[in-house]
């Protein structure tokens, strides 16, 4: 079973879950429009529980290995992981439809990122606080920087009330996912990382299962009802893309935990947090939303940038450092 041996390649493994959970969506983006979120969410709750086997499989144990996964405490921990955050994803998604991208993404995220990385170091502080503090913050000012670029070439200044109330709930389920998966990696009948993230993909497909047929009989963003006839009349070329997306972002799942066996989940998903910046590279080089924006949404990018890089620095500088490792 494969584990880092070192601060350095635990650091490219947190590279890569950002990487990957900042791209995830882009497999939406190719169907957006053409089909609904609620029924993209079938396929990747899919494509994140086969994702993680697949990992589980090959670096892991072996899937000959998952029946021996230990029952108890720790288990569910992941499964509850997996629930929490599946439906903290899906209130973010609404509240970027209600209140638009500005509002909603670094309220959601940022709220997520404080709960998150908080309640992970109180479980398990390997690392000493005030640093991880400086870090967390320039964190967040590098996401309320990229809230005024887009605000910043946004014609429609008003917010939805609504909005703000679903993406903050959306940000505390959010919040509340790492503290779940660390609990489930430490104690007695502690998870190793490859069977956290397979219970944690099975607790993103058992809520979708729960939750996502309510979600499209009664959608939080307003819209049609959706039914399932849709999906099963949707292109191949959608389903294809919608196991993609969460096969990437399953991806990021197993990269974020096997880092953090070794740095711990409150560092290893405050670096997860820098998706949002890769996020944001997706739309201004691929996706050209920020085409005819005002000279200021650059300046706000490269301090966006500048801040996630101190941020990420304070947080690897700290970690390498601290006596509690």
């Amino acid at each position: 079973m494969y584990a880092p041996q070192s601060f350095s390649t635990s650091v490219g493994l947190m590279i890569l879950s950002m990487l990957c959970w900042g791209s995830w969506a882009n497999a939406f983006s190719l169907c957006r429009g053409r089909y609904r979120f609620e029924l993209f969410y079938w396929d990747y709750a899919v494509g994140v529980l086969l994702s993680t086997l697949a990992f589980y499989g090959t670096l892991g144990p072996g899937l000959t290995d998952l029946t021996h996964v230990p029952p108890g405490p720790n288990a569910l921990w992941g499964l509850a992981a997996g629930c929490v955050f599946n439906l903290g994803n899906v209130l973010l998604v609404a509240a970027i439809s209600l209140a638009g991208m500005a509002i909603a993404f670094p309220l959601c995220i940022g709220l997520a990122l404080l709960l998150g990385v908080g309640l992970s170091w109180w479980i398990a502080p390997q690392i000493t606080v005030l640093p991880l503090l400086l870090g967390a913050t320039l964190l967040l000012c590098s996401i309320g920087l990229d809230a005024s670029a887009y605000r910043a070439m946004s014609r429609d200044r008003l917010s939805s009330r609504w909005g703000i109330a679903v993406a903050t709930a959306g940000g505390v389920l959010m919040g509340l996912f790492p503290p779940c998966l660390q609990k489930a990696l430490v104690g007695p009948g502690a998870l190793d990382p490859y069977a956290a993230s397979v219970t944690l993909a099975a607790g993103v497909a058992l809520c979708t299962l729960a939750t996502n047929g309510l979600f499209m009989r009664h959608p939080i963003a307003g819209g049609e009802i959706v039914t399932l006839r849709q999906y099963w009349r949707a292109r191949p070329a959608y389903h294809l893309w919608g196991v993609l997306g969460g096969a990437v972002w399953g991806a990021g799942l197993v990269f974020n935990s096997i880092a953090a066996g070794k740095v711990s989940v409150a560092v290893s998903y405050a670096f997860g947090t820098g998706g949002t910046l890769v996020a944001v590279l997706w739309g201004a080089l691929v996706w050209r939303e920020f085409r005819g924006a005002p000279i200021r949404t650059l300046y706000y990018l490269f301090g966006m940038f500048v801040s996630f890089l101190a941020g990420i620095l304070v947080i690897a500088w700290a970690k390498a450092m601290s006596p509690l490792r």
